[in-house]
């Protein structure tokens, strides 16, 4: 039986061996083949049914990138309740080209299915791979992923950034700054992306840097950092000191990346335990040590700052700033006075002197502040 449609936007029928019905505009009719589904998105056909996995061109595979933990959860999930978002795909002669839907393949194939429910867009390739991009706000990319799909639409359709930019509604700084980091990558660290060995952060802010810096270096980074398992602030820690060491530090580190940040990790561990050990009388006796270090500096600078025929306002300057660490001095030695169990328990025998200052000659320092003088 037939039956249209005058005003439709949205439509799904079960194909029960007849005819479907699938216009939003005009109201047209399709054959649907029996256990299939037809949605009509705005003027967009798309059947959904199941498809043989063995069926699907993967020809996007080296846009994503492998993450088998996920893969085994989701696996997990098809075998309790099946597989509920359909893939989606392109149809191309007796054959069809997977767009999304990587992962869920993966998990199928995990579960030992030989079918997967997939959403047959008729429409040309590049402009699936638009609409995809297009809906990347509705799930988690990895940035790599949108930069491989991006490159697609821009070096095999011939796509501008702008217009790439318009179709997929984001700016065009959002398109050029992915396909710069896919260029900047070498072919063997997209490989290793891929795999899921090292992550795009790692990729794209630790060892790119270093690569156009010294491309070697960049290259056994990468190499035999694919070993190991990193995290994002490891990352961050081992660029930090590379950018502080030598030559010959460099060559070691990027050689032994894990052994580095081991060292590194033992380094602070006994740093910590030594702090917790002296508590803040250490730190006391550490800053106090710093500022003597500094005041000796500062000593040394004082015939080259203040000297004859200098401006008065260059010298305000500088006496202003030296003021406000005295200040800050007298403060602390009010704090001192007020808390010295010395005075508390001597308050009578120095009643007399203690209007007077600690720096006068014929004032003494309490014991147990004279012996750290």
């Amino acid at each position: 039986m037939l039956k249209r449609f005058p005003s439709l936007h949205m439509l799904v029928v079960k194909g029960c061996g007849g005819v479907i019905f699938a216009d939003a505009r005009g109201g047209w009719w399709i054959d649907s083949p029996v256990g299939s589904e037809v949605v009509v998105d705005g003027v967009h056909l798309r059947e959904i049914k199941e498809v043989e996995i063995a069926q699907l061109h993967l020809r996007y595979a080296h846009t994503r990138i492998e993450r088998p933990k996920e893969s085994l959860i989701l696996a997990g999930s098809i075998e309790r309740v099946g597989q509920i978002i359909p893939v989606i795909v392109v149809r191309e002669g007796m054959i069809f080209v997977l767009l999304d839907g990587y992962l869920r393949v993966k998990a199928l194939r995990h579960c030992g299915r030989d079918t997967a429910v997939a959403e047959i867009w008729e429409c040309k390739e590049e402009e699936a791979l638009v609409e995809i991009l297009a809906r990347a706000h509705s799930r988690r990319w990895d940035f790599l992923e949108e930069a491989a799909l991006l490159r697609e639409l821009h070096d095999h359709y011939h796509l501008s950034q702008s217009k790439i930019a318009s179709l997929v509604g984001r700016k065009q700084s959002w398109v050029s700054t992915r396909l710069a980091l896919y260029h900047a990558l070498s072919e063997d660290l997209m490989e290793l992306i891929r795999k899921g060995a090292i992550s795009t952060w790692a990729a794209g802010r630790v060892i790119v840097p270093i690569a156009r810096a010294i491309p070697e270096h960049g290259k056994l980074l990468s190499e035999n950092l694919s070993r190991l398992s990193l995290s994002t602030r490891e990352m961050a820690q081992f660029l930090c000191h590379y950018r502080k060491a030598n030559r010959r530090q460099r060559e070691n580190m990027v050689r032994e990346p894990g052994l580095f940040l081991k060292s590194v990790r033992a380094q602070e561990e006994a740093r910590e335990a030594r702090t917790l050990k002296e508590g803040p009388e250490g730190k006391w006796f550490r800053d106090f040590r710093v500022i003597t270090q500094m005041l000796k500096g500062l000593l040394g600078e004082v015939h080259r700052l203040f000297s004859k025929g200098q401006d008065n306002l260059d010298r305000r300057v500088l006496l202003t700033a030296f003021e406000e660490s005295r200040k800050g001095f007298g403060e602390l030695e009010n704090e001192i006075r007020r808390y010295n169990d010395y005075q508390r328990e001597s308050a009578g025998h120095h009643k007399s002197s203690s209007a007077g200052s600690w720096h006068q000659a014929d004032q003494r320092y309490p014991e147990d502040l004279a012996n750290h003088r």
